[in-house]
């Protein structure tokens, strides 16, 4: 995993790391942020004109909507957040969490991820297989459909999605 340090980093170290050669495949994982999510439709539009697909980045995004606590949030609760702001979901994290005053810091990143759990990992995969996965719509993401090929015995999706952007 390489952390791209911002939105505004990540198609630089994907193509980095897909010219790179030395992985089987490269996976997107990014926030959509708040409306009118220009550097997420940035972040897409650079990866298809990189693949010269139009589709190139549908393959290759995991996106949470509005941001990744989304996902990680799935593991303990139903509950959709609608703002990517740290102190709107900070209640939400507390009660989950009991991290006070969720600001993102690497220490609160440290203890949230002692509350996942292999147990809760199975109510996040369902949770997030239920979501919407129109990266437009606030409360969605589509990592269920990435759960369910992470999951999969066979490889040959991994083949599939460079086919298909190549």
């Amino acid at each position: 995993m390489v952390n791209a340090g911002g939105n505004g980093n990540i198609p630089a170290r994907y193509q980095d790391r897909y010219q790179n050669g030395a992985d089987e495949l490269v996976l997107v994982f990014c926030d959509t942020e708040k409306k009118p999510h220009e550097q997420y439709e940035d972040i897409k539009r650079k990866i298809n004109e990189f693949h010269g697909v139009d589709s190139a980045a549908n393959e290759v995004i995991i996106f949470g909507n509005p941001c990744t606590m989304q996902i990680i949030s799935k593991h303990w609760t139903d509950e959709n957040l609608k703002s990517p702001a740290k102190p709107v979901n900070a209640p939400l994290i507390k009660k989950y969490t009991g991290v006070e005053n969720y600001k993102g810091r690497a220490d609160q990143i440290r203890e949230v991820m002692e509350h996942v759990t292999a147990e809760n990992y199975k109510n996040m995969s369902q949770r997030v297989k239920d979501l919407d996965s129109d990266d437009s719509v606030t409360g969605s993401s589509n990592f269920g459909k990435f759960i369910k090929l992470f999951e999969s015995d066979d490889s040959g999706w991994i083949e599939e999605i460079n086919e298909q952007i190549e």
